[in-house]
This record gives C-alpha cells, structure tokens and sequence, in this order.
C-alpha cells in the first residue's frame, strides 16, 4: 500500500511538472519541406530570402531538383487552387512518412484546410515522396541541425521568456480544448501561420509557425518585439470556432450583412493580406484586439501600444480602437460573462452597428 500510495504521489508530481512546463519552439521535417517546395515553385510569400546563408544552402542543394514534376504541381495547385500561404503549412502539419513514403494522417474530424479539397492528394503524395528520395532531402535536413538549434535557442531567449500563456485562460474564460505547439519555420522568412490537427485518439493540436529572419552576420534576429506574432496565432484557437457555421449559425446569419458590407468597403487591403471572405476578416479583427489586451494587461511601454494599434489601423482594421475598447469593457465585467463565448452577442451588435453607421457616412457623402 505505501509503494502504491508513493508511486500516486510520484506520478501527480510529475504531470503536475509537465503541465507547468513551457512551450519549447521546435523545427519539423515536413515544414522546411513544403516551404521549400513552395520557394522553389515561385511562391512570393515563401521567398523573402531573409534566412542567410541558409537560403545559399537551398539553392544549392535543390538546384537540379527545380524541374522535377512537384515543384511544376505545386506550381498547378496555386494557380488552380489557391494554394499558399497558411494553405502550405496545413498541408505540412498533416504530412507523416511510413515505410518511406508520405500519407496523410488518419484525423477524428477533418482539419486539413479546405483549398486542398479537390486537390488529387494522392498524385501529389506520390510526387513529393520521389523528391523526398531524389532530392536527398533527409541528408539536407540533418546537415542543418546546428543552424536549427542556434535559431530554437535565440527564439526561446528572446521571444519566449516573455510570454504568458495562462493570460489566455484568464481572458477567454475557459480553458483550451488543444495542445499548443510553437514551430519555427526556416524558410518562411516574415510569412507566420497557424495550422491545427486533430489525429485520432488524441486531441486537437494548434501550432504557431513563426518565420526566421538573419542577419548579415548569419545570426536569429528575434526581439521581444517578435511577441505579439506568438500572441496572435494561438489566440485564433480561442476565437474562429465562435463564427464557425455548424457551431454557431446563429452568429454567422447575426452578422452576414455587416460583414459583407464591411468586408467590401476593406477588400482590397484584405486581399493584400490573403484574407478572403469576411468570416476571416472579422476573426482577425478580435484576433488582433485581443493581442493589443494582452499587451495593456503585461504593462507593456505605451508606445509599443500605440505601435501596435496604429499597424492595425493601417492594416485597415479601422474599427481596432474602438473594438480593444470593447474587449475591455468585457474583462472589467469578466466575471458577470465567465467566457469570450456568452459576450459574443456585444460583438455581433458591434459589428452591426459600426457597418450601418458606415454606411449611412458613404450614402452622405454620394
């Protein structure tokens, strides 16, 4: 009995530590494979080149591999089907390999994002598993390992031991169903994404790729000022779900109008930021806020508040000022909502109320 009762007592302790411990950056295979399949393709958003010499070593490495059929195909599926972007990275975090080829993981709900769709996957499988193997991308991979620690290792000195992810709990007011991961992604340069999965028999898995930069000396560049990126991508796990159509469509049918209207107003300065409909556009919105809450919850200088609010409103977030105002109008009175969730409603009136009275200053102005 007291073996029994000592091993309980060991192992609370020892989940007890895991939960404590804090989210560790890593690299992963098939991101640097599919980012650079996509630089070698010709996709702008992965060929920023800002990553030194390790940008040289691909090039290098990959140059008589430019004409092998994927890098053509990869080509077809932007131009057919919009892939890029936060597109690729999907794909990465859903790639596995067994016995030497890569499949597709077996997930409890489908997560792979939708511009895949009607993408013949198979074709492309079989494709990237021949450049896998031709390309002696393993060799590559592994030759690169010190380049990727020194990059782990500066993210999690510099950007890391800043961050606070029991703020989410605290403002969201629940706890989050998924696994956080933090992936740093080479070859992404400024290109940040989030991607999530939901293998079988475990639970749902959010990771933030963040991209690298260099500098002419081939060091990370990573500052405290890299934070709010981290911020961003995981607040969307705590956000999407409350516009997503077969969840809540009550708020999708509350708020269509206003968001199309306010979406065209905004289109092409959405666009710019591959942001296509206006469902996203009003999860960035909150997504974007609730960063600059946290950084006025962490005290953080008044003038890198100010810094981040004006990028929104450049961004032609123009309602961010008044849309952080509400979300702390939500935090003083958290504890009569409990939850993000049961205020949604005060953000459907918001939006509403900001398109009507923008559109009533259009119809004067003609």
């Amino acid at each position: 009995m007291k073996r029994y009762v000592t091993f309980l007592a060991l192992l609370i302790i020892v989940c007890l530590y895991a939960k404590a411990q804090p989210l560790a950056p890593q690299v992963n295979e098939n991101v640097e494979l599919m980012s650079i399949l996509s630089r070698m393709a010709g996709f702008p958003e992965y060929h920023m080149d800002v990553a030194g010499q390790y940008i040289t070593d691909i090039d290098s490495h990959f140059k008589d591999r430019t004409n092998h059929p994927v890098v053509q195909y990869m080509k077809k599926l932007r131009s057919e089907h919009g892939i890029s972007y936060d597109a690729v990275m999907s794909m990465a975090v859903h790639l596995q390999k067994e016995n030497g080829c890569f499949s597709l993981i077996k997930e409890e709900t489908n997560t792979l994002e939708k511009r895949w769709d009607k993408v013949d996957k198979t074709q492309f499988l079989n494709l990237l598993t021949d450049f896998y193997l031709k390309s002696h991308f393993q060799s590559f991979f592994e030759a690169h390992k010190e380049f990727y620690r020194k990059g782990i290792q500066a993210y999690k000195e510099k950007v890391m031991r800043h961050f606070d992810i029991s703020w989410y709990e605290s403002f969201y007011g629940n706890k989050p169903d998924e696994n956080f991961s933090i992936i740093i992604g080479f070859c992404n340069g400024g290109g940040n994404y989030g991607a999530n999965r939901h293998i079988k028999e475990k639970g749902k898995e959010v990771f933030a790729i963040i991209g690298y930069f260099a500098n002419k000396n081939n060091e990370p560049q990573y500052s405290k000022e890299y934070l709010p990126t981290l911020i961003h991508e995981f607040n969307h796990s705590f956000i999407n779900y409350l516009l997503d159509e077969n969840k809540y469509p009550e708020h999708v049918k509350a708020l269509e109008q206003a968001g199309t209207d306010l979406f065209n107003s905004s289109r092409w300065a959405m666009s710019r930021q591959a942001y296509g409909n206006w469902q996203t556009m009003i999860n960035e919105s909150l997504v974007r806020a609730a960063v600059i809450c946290y950084m006025l919850d962490k005290k953080y200088a008044p003038e890198e508040i100010k810094n981040e609010l004006s990028e929104q409103i450049q961004r032609n977030f123009r309602w961010m000022p008044e849309l952080v105002r509400l979300l702390r109008t939500y935090e003083k009175e958290q504890s009569r909502y409990g939850s993000l969730e049961k205020f949604y409603p005060h953000i459907l009136n918001f939006f509403s109320d900001y398109a009507e009275k923008e559109n009533e200053r259009l119809n004067i102005m003609e």
